[in-house]
């Protein structure tokens, strides 16, 4: 991950997607996408020093202490603006905030998940592509679109059957753009000041390109046959 050509660059923004091996379904596991949200949550923060699994093992109060720090915004590596779990896949929408933020946040995730996953299944070895990959994002209006791309993406690829589930889907930060629930996201408004923070303008954005972007979806695996 630390040869890419194109290095990351502070306060851009980056589309970052990656598939598993062999096509392992290892995000149809609900555990297995709780706890890749919650390495997220864990390394996004430069006070992350501990390893996660190590990070769990802490007594109470000190666990405690240590989720403060890393809840704290100003220690963000990165920040996460959208993300989506698909059985075989992942997109994120990241900003760098911090020198190297990006590579050192997804080495982490990734070898995390991977550890947490061969643990659990009793395995060793990869379970991801080597290198993720990386899109930079170059204008409003493409990480618009980029955000609904990855919105979609559970509808497009028959994840879901009613467009209408895209707000319960429990893997996706969708809900979290038509909800303020504030869970997860780093920055819940920066896609969404685009649209004068109007939820319902967003919702609509997204479910009125649905159906086209399903039949994309589509074309782009009838291509392979």
């Amino acid at each position: 991950m630390s040869n890419r050509r194109h290095p990351f660059i502070n306060n851009y923004i980056y589309h970052i997607f990656n598939k598993t091996i062999d096509g392992k379904r290892i995000f149809s596991d609900k555990k297995i996408c709780e706890t890749f949200l919650e390495v997220i949550r864990y390394y996004r923060s430069s006070e992350s020093n501990l390893r996660y699994s190590k990070h769990r093992e802490l007594p109470e109060e000190l666990k405690l202490n240590l989720m403060n720090k890393i809840e704290d915004k100003n220690t963000y590596r990165i920040s996460l603006l959208a993300f989506t779990l698909m059985p075989t896949h992942y997109h994120l929408i990241l900003k760098q905030n911090q020198q190297n933020g990006i590579s050192f946040f997804m080495s982490q995730i990734q070898n995390s998940i991977t550890r947490f996953y061969n643990l659990k299944e009793g395995r060793k070895g990869s379970i991801f592509l080597q290198t993720f990959k990386s899109k930079l994002i170059e204008s409003e209006a493409q990480l618009k679109h980029t955000t609904r791309y990855v919105h979609l993406n559970i509808f497009s690829g028959g994840l879901i059957k009613e467009l209408a589930d895209i707000v319960d889907y429990p893997f996706s930060s969708f809900n979290e753009y038509v909800i303020p629930t504030g869970k997860i996201l780093s920055e819940p408004d920066y896609a969404l000041s685009m649209f004068d923070n109007n939820r319902e303008r967003y919702k609509s954005f997204v479910f009125d390109n649905a159906e086209h972007q399903k039949m994309l979806e589509f074309c782009k695996y009838a291509k392979k046959w």
